[in-house]
């Protein structure tokens, strides 16, 4: 039963972190149904490098596109890199201060509830706004730190990373692709950040049941459902809206209420 929590902590990280639909959330929710003991910040750093594995795969050729732009010194190309950098920002700032805070005092499901409702009605209003559509790669300086504004509501437990990136570049006018990757790109700093974080949480522990292997295990399961996830996302969201995740946010927001308000 232990090696399941490895798989199905696998499964999930790696199922919702791309989606938006809130990794946190879910992570919350696993553990208000299971009795599990804590799997450990070794666990959690080794998840996050599968999805970080996943998503850089999946983004191999824009990544590649934006390395040696900047590092053949294409000034001129190298604008979307520090687009990426400046939407990055304010969630960097702004997590290195209320990150704690937030972990000990909003990780309840009933905040999950209400904030998987609430964010799904708002990507709701964002993804059927009729405006003009562009690409990210057309992206102003501006629209890159409005974009790392509503990064920073993903702190909240439920309101979703990818969701609320997404939701931003909708209402700013990106059509859903350009708003999936990009809010994938930035998904790449963010992780790092969190990893570096965690890591020196790690070193500080002296966490001596390190788990390895079954850590390297959850971390495959991570990047492989990851890679699945976004697959799937973005072959929906090119030929329909993001509703299906809307939906099923307002349903487990319900359902999450119902059972535990």
């Amino acid at each position: 039963m232990f090696e399941l929590q490895y798989f199905i902590i696998g499964i999930v990280q790696g199922f919702t972190e791309f989606l938006p639909i809130s990794s946190s959330g879910h992570l919350v929710l696993i553990s208000e149904l299971t009795n599990w003991q804590d799997q450990g910040l070794f666990t959690d750093v080794a998840v996050h490098v599968g999805t970080l594995l996943a998503v850089i795969i999946y983004l191999r050729l824009h990544i590649i596109i934006l390395l040696r732009n900047f590092f053949t010194f294409k000034i001129n190309k190298n604008y979307n890199l520090i687009k990426i950098i400046i939407a990055t920002i304010p969630a960097v700032i702004v997590g290195f201060f209320i990150f704690e805070f937030v972990q000990l005092y909003f990780r309840d499901i009933k905040v999950v509830a209400v904030t998987s409702i609430v964010f799904a009605a708002i990507l709701f209003v964002a993804d059927h706004f009729k405006i003009k559509l562009s690409k990210w790669e057309n992206m102003s300086y501006f629209q890159a730190f409005i974009i790392g504004l509503f990064q920073v509501l993903a702190f909240i437990p439920g309101a979703s990373r990818a969701g609320v990136t997404i939701t931003g570049a909708r209402f700013i006018g990106f059509d859903r692709s350009s708003a999936a990757i990009f809010s994938m790109l930035l998904s790449i700093p963010i992780i790092l950040a969190s990893l570096a974080f965690t890591s020196i949480d790690l070193l500080n522990s002296y966490e001596n049941n390190l788990n390895f292997y079954k850590s390297l295990f959850a971390a495959v399961v991570a990047c492989i459902t990851s890679l699945l996830s976004i697959n799937v996302m973005m072959r929906l969201i090119q030929k329909s809206t993001f509703n299906i995740f809307i939906i099923y946010r307002v349903i487990l927001g319900f359902i999450l209420l119902y059972f535990y308000a």
